[in-house]
């Protein structure tokens, strides 16, 4: 394995402690989806844990189950929602369903019947994002329904903002208005409101609970600034081999890049396999202990050149390593060069890559 993904437990721990004192008097949940958006739940749950973080959300109850036999005494919050296949599960694993359509909440509701106790849950509200959650119409046909009410525990009553990176607040604002609005309409309980964004933005905005996740993994949520947070994530490749090419050689597939004057290329064993995005081909950035050096031909499946004319020889050497995400090469310049979010970044990066964790519990 030519790539090396290494990930800073300390920095992650930090990165919450620093939320969490942002957020007061608000709790912060640490979202954890996606393995931890691809930095390994396996660790990062654990390392949040040790932090002090006491609240969890994953996305679906498989990945619940998982955090489950990590954090046994967690609370552990679902976003999908339950099914009549998913529903005993919830209950063995003491998992809490996000309650996203009036069918969720009958479903909820029966089954608390059933058991003859209340069931918890939350109560997620849709106020613009349009994707999940009831909007004023649905949460009517809750209501009218007030029987499954009094068999629904409801831990906290929940919106997700669409925009709080955005720079102009106006989108967000609305939203809440709207949230506190419609969260009037059901039985009093604490909000769940801000994400990694809109949580950070402090004041009203996070609600009683936020739910972050960019923020604690060293991403930024913003557009226009950065809060004081850790990277936590280096992606380093290894170099393969070496070779001088005269002016007008092409350079791998298609043959997209031709070389202006003699240089030197780099070939290093990191592709599209390994989650560097195929869309970096003769426009990403790599560092080579501080030489910053462009991505030239497209990217392959497993490989990547490098012009790395003028790096001296000694830092050219065979098995040397290149930085591809770094303390040169920052998260958000590698998504933005490849013209995505520095989500995807993180969550594309393979299983099949060489992990390494510096920090977090020692036992």
């Amino acid at each position: 394995m030519s790539t090396l993904i290494t990930i800073d437990l300390d920095a992650v721990e930090a990165n919450y402690l620093y939320c969490s004192d942002r957020l007061q008097p608000a709790t912060c949940a640490a979202v954890v989806k996606a393995d931890a958006y691809g930095l390994g739940v396996r660790k990062i749950a654990p390392a949040l844990w040790h932090a002090g973080c006491r609240q969890f959300y994953a996305a679906t109850h498989q990945e619940g189950v998982t955090l489950r036999a990590l954090l046994p005494d967690a609370e552990i919050y679902i976003f999908e929602g339950v099914t009549e296949r998913s529903k005993s599960v919830f209950c063995e694993h003491n998992l809490v369903p996000d309650l996203i359509a009036p069918a969720h909440s009958e479903l909820w509701a029966a089954h608390a019947r059933a058991l003859g106790r209340a069931l918890p849950a939350v109560i997620h509200i849709d106020t613009g994002m349009t994707r999940l959650g009831f909007g004023e119409s649905e949460l009517n046909e809750l209501l009218a329904r007030s029987d499954d009410l009094k068999w629904l525990d409801i831990r906290y009553v929940m919106t997700h903002y669409a925009c709080a990176d955005d720079p102009d607040e106006r989108k967000t604002r609305a939203q809440l208005a709207r949230f506190n609005q419609l969260r009037g309409m059901l039985p009093p309980a604490p909000a769940s409101i801000g994400n990694s964004a809109g949580g950070l933005l402090g004041g009203e905005f996070p609600g009683d609970m936020a739910r972050l996740g960019i923020a604690l993994f060293g991403g930024n949520p913003y557009q226009d600034k950065m809060p004081a947070i850790k990277p936590a994530l280096r992606v380093q490749s290894r170099i393969l081999q070496v070779r001088e090419v005269t002016e007008g050689t092409t350079v791998g597939y298609g043959a997209t890049y031709s070389a202006a004057k003699n240089m030197r290329i780099a070939t290093v064993g990191t592709g599209y396999a390994d989650g560097y995005p195929w869309s970096l081909g003769n426009r990403g950035v790599a560092s080579i202990d501080g030489y910053r050096v462009p991505v030239v031909g497209r990217v392959s499946m497993d490989m990547i050149m490098l012009d790395v004319t003028g790096v001296p020889d000694e830092l050219l050497q065979v098995n040397s390593m290149v930085d591809l995400i770094g303390p040169d090469v920052s998260l958000e310049e590698v998504a933005e060069l490849a013209g995505t979010i520095n989500y995807e970044i993180l969550t594309r990066l393979s299983q099949r890559a060489r992990r390494k964790y510096l920090g977090g519990p020692k036992n």
